[in-house]
């Protein structure tokens, strides 16, 4: 049997005037994910650069430099796209 092979879902959110393109997390990251439960700041960085494709390091200082608003805003856009939560991106 061959499995079928689905592209990830991708959008795109304006954040402060600036579209950001991301994309949703694979079942592999989300399994990765759940290892982190107790490490929120580990996380968010994991989320943001697997999603987003910026380094880790880019992820560190975005949400240390981004009010917590605007971090939580596309955090819950990748969760919706991913399927790990309801509502609208």
């Amino acid at each position: 049997m061959t499995l079928p092979v689905k592209p990830l879902a991708t959008d795109t959110l304006a954040l402060e005037g600036t579209d950001v393109d991301f994309r949703s997390l694979s079942r592999a990251e989300v399994v990765k994910l759940a290892d982190m439960e107790e490490d929120t700041d580990a996380a968010e960085v994991f989320i943001l650069s697997r999603s987003t494709g910026c380094t880790e390091a880019e992820a560190v200082t975005w949400r240390e430099t981004t009010d917590a608003a605007t971090v939580g805003t596309l955090l819950n856009a990748i969760a919706v796209l991913s399927g790990l939560r309801r509502g609208e991106a």
